[in-house]
């Protein structure tokens, strides 16, 4: 029997789809145009939640402050011995029967 050669043709490489590279060029426009806009409303975004994390600390500090504010109203309303102590903080005042020393 007699050995048969087997030619198989080299493969040709047809030329690229104009339709697809036109599509796919449409599509890496899109994506640049996206990542363009993208970017400073992320950087807004981070900008924006810092800016809240600080109000949110500032609340904070607020609350504890009127909190302070509420018990000290509360004690210059009804402790006679605090008011004194503030009085005499305050404005240097002393009794009849004492002497103010710097």
């Amino acid at each position: 029997m007699e050995e048969k050669e087997i030619v198989v043709p080299e493969a040709k490489r047809a030329p690229p789809d104009l339709a697809f590279l036109v599509c796919a060029g449409i599509a890496l426009v899109a994506a640049l145009v996206l990542v363009r806009n993208l970017l400073p409303a992320k950087q807004d975004l981070a900008e924006t939640m810092r800016r809240e994390e600080n109000l949110r600390k500032e609340i904070e500090t607020l609350k504890k402050e009127r909190e302070l504010l509420v018990m000290r109203e509360k004690a210059l309303k009804d402790d006679p011995k605090y008011i004194e102590r503030s009085l005499r903080g305050q404005t240097g005042m002393t009794r009849a029967d004492e002497f103010l020393v710097r």
